[in-house]
């Protein structure tokens, strides 16, 4: 087995062979899914050396998360804090994805309070996830509220997070009020809606009159 090669460095040298390591743990995240191995090698670097650093931290709480193991990435992001290493912004979006991914929305935005005190500022990407997340539970409420906190965070939404929550919140919301006032904020931001969306937002403001009328 590949692994075993690292054996057959000694002594100091097995100290400074830090690129087989990370090729090693790569390998086993992302093409053999041994993600169980990729850690078992991170506590052998730990115990003889070279010393993981941040990169390889991240390989295996990506495979995790992924692998919806978020326990696991939880401790071997506590894991990589003990050993004096700062979590970075992939760090913390890779188990906000994880938690997502699995419908659990509290505990990826526990993670995400965790991330606004260590980072000053976060990744479009890191918003986007949850702002799809939570619309995949269909809590358009907190996820227009995520969209609020993005630009107080610095952090500007783009067109696409603008285009699929509003199309969440007329296919499944049903509120093209809340539509039409991110359209209007998307157009105080410079930001141009696809033809697409648009007429989605007229269809459903004019099925709602309709039916206000075949009410009267």
């Amino acid at each position: 087995m590949v692994v075993d090669m690292l054996d057959d460095f000694s002594g100091e040298d097995h100290k400074y062979v830090i690129k087989p390591y990370m090729s090693i743990i790569q390998g086993l995240c992302r093409r053999s899914k041994d993600v169980d191995g990729a850690k078992r090698l991170i506590l052998k670097m730990i115990e003889a050396g070279p010393p993981p650093g941040n990169a390889a931290f991240n390989f295996v709480i990506s495979g995790l998360s992924k692998a919806g193991e978020m326990e696991e990435a939880m401790k071997m992001m506590k894991l990589m804090k003990s050993r004096g290493l700062k979590p970075d912004v992939y760090s913390y979006s890779v188990i906000m994805s994880g938690y997502a991914n699995g419908g659990m929305m509290e505990e990826a935005c526990r993670v995400l309070s965790l991330a606004k005190k260590n980072h000053s500022k976060l990744s479009p990407v890191t918003y986007h996830m949850l702002i799809r997340g939570h619309c995949k539970l269909e809590e358009f409420n907190k996820a227009v509220a995520l969209l609020g906190e993005m630009k107080d965070h610095g952090v500007h939404p783009n067109t696409d997070e603008y285009n699929k929550l509003i199309q969440s919140l007329c296919l499944k919301g049903l509120d093209w009020k809340a539509a039409e006032k991110l359209l209007e904020e998307m157009k105080d931001n410079g930001l141009y809606l696809n033809g697409v969306t648009r007429s989605l937002i007229r269809a459903m403001k004019e099925l709602e009159e309709e039916e206000g009328l075949a009410t009267e």
